[in-house]
């Protein structure tokens, strides 16, 4: 693809420009219209996920501090092991894929990438990353060896249309169906399920004893 750079520069900056009044009128919208938003008992589930991730790492790395989950004898202290881990195995995969044949698998590893997108969860789940992984499957895969001029023709603009898509969509169905009211008392198995497990619920996978501290010595 050769774009001119000016008129790149102008949609971009267009693009963005759009994107951040959108997203800050949107916002202090819902700040004003929606219940309890960001709180455990807003309606639909706008509880701010995101924003309690940001919080409990806040408290986790301010308050508390790593040392008492990262220190010698703390729970989580063999975690600390993936920093060297995460600096070493990307260079590892280069050099052999630099002393492979240029159709080999191990050049279309990107550690970087992998690793970097584990920073998603949570609150992400393994839901959004098995649908990730199968449209990248069909289309970076199954489409691309059998259809590799549409795949690169069209490809680019598909993944922008999906994204449009799916953020029309969610608007459609919020102010169509869910701020109306015209959803009001619907239920089926999609609408409860995910309110079964403890992301939602909040319990703890164990709990400390009366008196007692956290710690692997401690449960």
């Amino acid at each position: 693809m050769h774009i001119p750079p000016r008129s790149l520069f102008a949609v971009q900056m267009v693009a963005t420009l759009t994107a951040s009044l959108t997203q800050i009128a949107v916002l202090n919208w819902m700040l004003a219209n929606i219940p309890n938003i960001c709180t455990p008992s807003a309606l639909n589930g706008f509880t701010c996920p995101i924003a309690r991730v940001h919080f409990n790492g806040s408290i986790l790395w301010g308050v508390v501090g790593p040392s008492r989950f990262f220190g010698s004898d703390a729970l989580y202290r063999h975690l600390i092991w993936a920093f060297p881990l995460g600096a070493i195995a990307p260079i590892l995969i280069w050099l052999i894929a630099r002393n492979t044949s240029l159709d080999s698998n191990w050049r279309k590893i990107n550690l970087p990438i992998l690793f970097g997108s584990l920073s998603w969860i949570p609150p992400a789940t393994g839901l959004n990353f098995s649908v990730w992984a199968l449209v990248c499957f069909v289309f970076n895969y199954l489409i691309k060896r059998r259809k590799s001029a549409w795949w690169g023709k069209y490809n680019m603009t598909l993944s922008a249309a999906l994204d449009a898509g799916v953020a029309f969509g969610v608007g459609v169905v919020f102010f169509g169906f869910v701020y109306t009211g015209a959803m009001k008392g619907f239920s089926w198995w999609g609408t409860e399920v995910f309110k079964t497990g403890c992301d939602w619920r909040g319990c703890a996978w164990k709990e400390v004893g009366e008196g007692g501290k956290f710690g692997p010595e401690r449960w």
